[in-house]
């Protein structure tokens, strides 16, 4: 049975004995005692309320730093510096205070994601791509492109029926898109091919 106690002097919960630990009760706890370091870092007993007006600016500036660092490399075919200065700048997103404003983290968080799994396509790390633009895509729903650099990871890694998919997805929201169209094209042939139907 797992027992939490608070521990005063670290304003935290920690389990009383080092046996094992039902994961999720940790993960709870560990985000809880997160939230709780976030509120003392505030100085008040109640976190402001979220807004543009309080987000933090100056995280801001070098958040905007890191993107235009990773465009640039991207620009000059350094892919992989253009994935590290993406990292950095996604880790530092989610440095943010908990409580600030979601909206403006979750745009940040896009524009990194989207560029960084370009990076990761340019590099050929599939996986690493097809994860940034999988969790994109939970984030933006109804974006073409996304769904076409989420076909071209499938495609990569041999998911041919997922990379339809995929590709089908995406002209359902931009049906007169051609990249879309030309990758479904080259996908169903290679499918036909897999199946031993090539003509």
């Amino acid at each position: 049975m797992d027992i939490l106690t608070y521990v005063p002097q670290d304003k935290k919960l920690v389990f009383q004995d080092d046996g094992p630990v039902d994961p999720k009760l940790k993960l709870d706890v560990d985000q809880l005692n997160t939230l709780i370091a976030e509120i003392i870092a505030n100085g008040s007993d109640v976190p402001p309320i979220a807004t543009p007006q309080n987000f933090n600016t100056d995280l801001s500036k070098v958040v905007k730093r890191l993107y235009e660092g990773g465009v640039n490399a991207f620009k000059k075919e350094k892919y992989d510096d253009s994935v590290k200065q993406f990292s950095i700048g996604i880790e530092m997103i989610c440095r943010r205070h908990k409580f600030e404003a979601f909206q403006i983290c979750l745009q940040e968080l896009s524009m990194f994601l989207m560029s960084r799994s370009d990076a990761n396509l340019k590099t050929k790390d599939y996986v690493a791509a097809f994860n940034d633009v999988d969790m994109l895509i939970s984030m933006q729903m109804v974006t073409p492109d996304n769904f076409l650099r989420r076909g071209v990871a499938n495609f990569f890694l041999g998911n041919y029926e997922d990379a339809r998919a995929d590709y089908q997805r995406g002209l359902a929201l931009s049906p007169g898109n051609q990249r879309l169209q030309a990758e479904l094209e080259i996908c169903l042939d290679k499918i036909l091919e897999e199946n031993g139907d090539y003509l």
